[in-house]
């Protein structure tokens, strides 16, 4: 037919499609004869001066003919596609016609062809009425094509006064819940979000006279989503650069509000009318959970706008949309949330929404909010405070345990956190607190981890006790073990939960948590510290992750304590507080937590914790730390190799201690030695003894820029200690054994030789070079290749320092 009708505008002419036109009116059969009619009147429409109005008009008429739904609505998207093209879209009264017939044509296709698309649900047997249903899915685009002309052609003033009223009146009046859905929804999404902003109250008024079974959420969430897409779109580039500072005042505001309504809702002594800021009480979570809402309590309840969003009332009605000034592509006329929050409001009260679909309104209410008004928290506070108090109406319903209905939770409990470039602004908000504590344990752990990992990547820094009150608040079920019910719902004992992968990487969140918390002074940290170790013991066994960062953190507290000796008098006080907080919580970890390693961690924080007393001048702090450390390896370390690895760390943190006093100090290290010649193993022994020498012969520190004035040497005992070692290593069975450790023993002979240890003589050195040659000597190569080239190095370190009579080669 197309290729009919370019040869008709190519070959006849002008005066002939007038004819032709009348003549095909004469064909017997009404389909064939109309499309006919039609291809040759929008041809003749093409043609200049051509009666275009009566010719559209005719047309119209004439396709009434045809009632059948399906061979109508084709007929009709036939004429509509072919005369698309040559509407008139003037504004002449002559026969050529204007946009105002074009209109008025479109339109009344649309309105027939709406009709046989909705007859032809009644159309065959009721056992075909599904099959029906996908044909009238199938054919939903014939009818929609109208309105997407529609959209080609108007601007807001006709939408406004032409366009939108008709078409929505169409919608209401069909009653078909299929044709409602689809058309709202394209109405929604083929006009521009210009054209929507200005007609809204139109637009949702149709939405509440809808048929009852229609989906109203999903297009109310359509047309909000929309919004706010377009206001995020249309924010102009740096409107909200310093949206943290907004974010901050804003906040302030909020809390002052609360704090303010609290006070007042306080001095009553019996319930009175509301106030006029009895507003303020209801967008900050403070009104009474079981009052009814009515109609126009969204009105009421709405947060008032602030003086930079409110609008002169006088000057509304003579501004036009042009001149009014916008927020984010918005005008400030429009109360885009105020308007969606009573709509919202009369939905849920008028069709008795089921929680899933109001908690997925309220998610892209929340949206909107934080999209379009970015600095009026008590918008987003007001949502989550809705929808606390109509989760606790449905408390009892299964529906609000469904997925549905737990993903639009999550998700509009992640909104604030995500959209917010403050988390602690989404966790101050007076309602956010309550509404998670609410939640099943999958959706509260779920907007935990949201948190810990935002804090952990954006490094975001807490310096406040408020801020990691709220912090805590949320990571309380990350901390515990096992899942754990809502708020206000009591359940028996849990069994402990095995920790899996998951468990364990949320632990290790809330272990570099502790390195995020900043105060703003010393006694804050301390405060902060404290508070986060009294929230992660209720984890039990998994404090064996969080407490060593919270000493680590501790420690450089102590420092910072020691920096501060000469401008706070207290120092001393806070430093002996901070190290009982110290001691106390590693003793909790030891006694609290089982298995493999859980000792040997605690003895290592108790040494650390013994060197940074040490360096900041408490000796008896130090001292009662490495007693500590000496009582947990006598109590609860018995595996061998384990012994001799905490030996190793006792003595390596004792030699680097430097305030002790001599008796304080000679102690620690003969029982560090004591111990470590007792391990069980003969080569442990030997090589826990000849390092515990060191413990004797201190060296400076290059990080401190010591000198070698001062330090504690005594060089007898170290001779002794390594004789020792030389008698224990002699007494091993393996010989090979006995040769690996004689060279070891070497080394350190030339260490404390190098150093100017008196007490080690050429005597001592070339004595232990012969007995390893004679070893060697009578050993199986094989067995001690390693020695062997261990013992070249040695001596060839030796020859390289020509130390005045050391034998190198063994006697004859």
């Amino acid at each position: 037919m197309r290729y009919l009708s370019v040869h008709l505008k190519e070959n006849h002419p002008h005066n002939h499609l007038a004819d032709l036109y009348e003549l095909v009116q004469y064909a017997g059969n009404i389909i064939p004869r109309l499309y006919l009619m039609i291809t040759v009147g929008t041809a003749y429409m093409s043609i200049p001066d051509a009666p275009v109005k009566e010719l559209m008009k005719d047309m119209m008429d004439m396709s009434r003919g045809v009632q059948h739904p399906i061979r109508g609505l084709f007929l009709r998207y036939y004429l509509s596609g072919q005369a698309r093209d040559y509407l008139p879209t003037g504004d002449s009264e002559g026969p050529e016609g204007n946009l105002q017939d074009s209109i008025n044509f479109i339109l009344t296709n649309f309105v027939e062809m709406n009709k046989l698309w909705v007859r032809l649900q009644h159309q065959g047997h009721s056992r075909e009425r599904e099959q029906r249903t996908r044909e009238r899915k199938e054919l939903q685009l014939l009818v929609g094509s109208n309105i997407v002309r529609l959209s080609q052609l108007v601007d807001l003033e006709t939408y406004k006064n032409g366009i939108l009223g008709p078409l929505l009146e169409q919608v209401v009046q069909c009653r078909d819940v299929l044709a409602q859905e689809y058309l709202l929804e394209i109405i929604t999404q083929v006009f521009p979000d210009e054209f929507h902003l200005h007609t809204l109250d139109q637009f949702l008024g149709a939405v509440s006279r809808l048929n009852p079974h229609v989906n109203v959420k999903a297009i109310v969430i359509g047309l909000m989503d929309r919004l706010s897409a377009y206001a995020e779109r249309e924010a102009q580039d740096g409107e909200w650069q310093d949206k943290a500072k907004l974010e901050q005042d804003a906040l302030a505001g909020l809390l002052e509000k609360v704090r303010l309504a609290k006070e007042q809702q306080e001095s009553k002594p019996t319930p009175t009318e509301p106030s006029a800021d009895a507003n303020g009480e209801q967008a900050n979570g403070k009104s009474t959970e079981t009052a009814p809402v009515s109609d126009d309590a969204g009105a009421e309840t709405t947060p008032q706008p602030t003086e930079a969003e409110a609008t002169t009332a006088g000057g509304e009605g003579d501004q036009s949309p042009t001149e009014t000034k916008k927020q984010r592509g918005i005008p400030q006329n429009i109360k885009l949330y105020e308007i969606f929050f009573d709509q919202v409001n009369n939905l849920v009260n008028a069709q008795h929404l089921p929680i899933q679909d109001t908690i997925a309104l309220l998610v892209s209410l929340a949206n909107l909010a934080l999209n379009i008004y970015p600095g009026r928290l008590d918008y987003v506070d007001q949502v989550l405070e809705y929808a606390n108090r109509k989760i606790k109406e449905h408390a009892n319903s299964a529906d609000l345990h469904s997925p549905p209905a737990q993903q639009s939770l999550l998700a509009l409990l992640l909104a604030p956190i995500k959209r917010y470039v403050s988390l602690f602004t989404a966790l101050s908000l007076p309602t956010f607190v309550p509404l998670f504590q609410s939640q099943t344990y999958p959706t509260r752990r779920a907007v935990a981890g949201e948190v810990a990992r935002s804090l952990i990547r954006n490094q975001t820094r807490i310096s406040t006790t408020a801020q990691l009150e709220n912090v805590l608040e949320v990571l309380k079920v990350l901390i515990k073990e096992g899942s754990q019910a809502p708020a206000g719902y009591p359940g028996g004992p849990q069994r402990r939960a095995v920790e899996t992968d998951e468990t364990l990487e949320e632990q290790g969140w809330l272990a570099r948590i502790v390195h995020l918390l900043d105060g703003e002074d010393n006694d804050t940290q301390f405060r902060l510290l404290q508070m986060t170790r009294k929230a992660y013991a209720e984890g039990n066994e998994r404090i064996r992750t969080t407490t060593p960062p919270l000493i680590t953190a501790g420690m450089k507290l102590a420092r910072r304590f020691k920096a501060r000796e000469h401008y706070d008098d207290n120092w001393e006080t806070q430093s002996s507080a901070l190290f009982k907080f110290m001691h106390s919580s590693i003793s909790a970890l030891y006694a609290r937590v089982n298995g493999a390693g859980a000792a040997e961690l605690a003895l290592r924080l108790f040494c650390a914790c013994g060197q940074i007393a040490d360096q900041v001048g408490f000796e008896e702090v130090g001292y009662e730390f490495f007693a500590q450390a000496f009582t947990v390896y006598e109590e609860a370390i018995s595996d061998s190799k384990a012994q001799f690895q905490a030996v190793c760390v006792v003595a390596s943190a004792l030699h680097q201690t430097r305030n002790f006093g001599k008796e304080n100090y000679d102690t620690l290290i003969t029982k560090c030695a004591l111990h470590g010649s007792k391990l069980l193993r003969k080569p442990d022994q030997c090589r826990a003894v000849y390092l515990a020498s060191h413990l004797w012969w201190a060296t400076p520190i290059a990080a401190t820029e010591e000198s070698d004035e001062g330090l504690y040497r005594d060089g007898k005992r170290v001779l002794e200690c390594l004789q020792r070692a030389l008698r224990v290593a002699d007494s091993c069975m393996e010989p090979a054994t006995s040769v690996e450790l004689f060279v070891e023993i070497l080394d350190r002979y030339v260490y404390y030789f190098d150093q100017g240890n008196e007490s080690v003589t050429t005597k001592y050195i070339n004595g232990l070079i012969e007995l390893i040659h004679s070893n060697i000597g009578q050993q199986d190569s094989s067995n001690i290749e390693s020695s062997k080239r261990h013992f070249k190095h040695s001596l060839d370190n030796i020859a390289s320092r020509q130390y005045e009579g050391v034998v190198l080669k063994p006697q004859k």
